[in-house]
């Protein structure tokens, strides 16, 4: 059994599509002349925002059918994420994970389309042992399981894993998996409560794998 491996979330860590998803909602605001509270929907971030109750709440009657509506935002979505490059540090960290034999994952609150399409695009679905989605657990983030689910993937135990993540709900999911869990917000995940968290870092950028597994060796000398 491998005494390490690494565990990233997609959104907001391997690529900004967070972005992209408030850009799309804003938009579709915009497009119906209503208010769109972009503070409070920045804080919930890292959940699932396209579902049809959600949309009915956001938008209101002047969204009309509620699935119409979701399919909407959703083409604004794609088509304003689809040209998003990898984060940077990603693709630095991910070669270095490999070279050292540090198996790696993915467990993203998104759905597994979603997820490995974007990957495929970029040319980094090859370098994850396992891509995991909603859609492939009982219960999305803050539950716990789609990390469960990669580390089981992984064959491989909680306590050697590190989870990268973006926001409160993933930092949540993560620490609830018993993963350590090294936080990176984007822009708009900044203003999020990271303090579960067991590191913060600014970015990806010239973090290395002793960086990140520091964290783990601390804690277990606690």
């Amino acid at each position: 059994m491998t005494d390490r491996i690494l565990v990233f979330d997609f959104d907001g860590v391997i690529m900004d599509t967070e972005s992209a998803v408030v850009a799309g909602w804003r938009a579709e605001c915009a497009d119906l002349d209503i208010h769109f509270d972009e503070k409070a929907f920045v804080a919930t971030l890292g959940q699932q925002s396209l579902r049809p109750e959600r949309v009915a709440d956001v938008l209101g009657d002047a969204g009309g059918d509620p699935l119409a509506a979701l399919l909407r935002i959703r083409t604004r979505v794609r088509e304003l994420a689809l040209d998003l490059p990898a984060l940077p540090g990603v693709r630095e960290l991910l070669a270095e994970a490999r070279a050292a034999g540090v198996p790696t994952a993915v467990a993203s609150g998104a759905s597994r389309e979603w997820v490995t399409g974007h990957l495929d695009r970029l040319g980094l679905l090859p370098q994850f042992a396992g891509v995991y989605g909603r859609d492939d657990v009982p219960a999305a983030k803050p539950a716990p399981d789609v990390y469960l689910a990669a580390v089981a993937g992984l064959g491989a135990t909680a306590e050697a894993g590190v989870a990268i993540e973006d926001t409160a709900t993933g930092v949540t999911a993560a620490k609830a998996a018993g993963l350590r869990c090294v936080a990176v917000p984007g822009p708009l995940t900044a203003g999020h409560d990271l303090a579960a968290a067991d590191l913060l870092l600014p970015s990806l950028a010239g973090v290395g794998l002793d960086d990140l597994f520091r964290v783990q060796a601390s804690a277990e000398t606690v």
